[in-house]
């Protein structure tokens, strides 16, 4: 039984992986509405892939709808709490919202993980907060 259960499981798995480079092909050729559907269904087949979170938040990124990319990146954030690219990336949709405290919160945890190149912009800009 703990066999056929394990198979089950490696399938299911399988599944989610085939969405989730399914994904990356419709969302490189800009077909968002699918990528975002494939990505949404690698989720279903694997709710710990942080991957596929992150790249669902980076189609929403792309439609500039913001709040759905944060949730996203949050949620993958949750899964792999030092996942560089995706605090990265959540760090600019807050600073595209105008949320420049969660920006900056993002920017120094970044920069403590090795990339301090949006804590620098930030910065520039004038908009870091202590």
């Amino acid at each position: 039984m703990k066999k056929l259960f394990l198979i089950l499981l490696l399938g299911i798995f399988a599944y989610g992986e085939d969405y989730l480079k399914q994904g990356d092909v419709q969302y490189a050729n800009g077909n968002f509405d699918k990528a975002i559907e494939l990505y949404t269904k690698a989720i279903a087949a694997n709710s710990n892939s942080c991957t596929a979170y992150n790249n669902r938040g980076l189609v929403y990124y792309e439609r500039k709808d913001y709040k759905s990319a944060i949730r996203d990146y949050s949620a993958a954030i949750a899964k792999q709490p030092n996942c560089l690219g995706t605090i990265i990336n959540r760090g600019v949709s807050y600073s595209r919202l105008g949320d420049y405290k969660n920006a900056s919160i993002d920017a120094r945890k970044a920069c403590a993980l090795g990339d301090c190149e949006l804590l620098d912009m930030l910065k520039k800009n004038g908009i870091l907060v202590n």
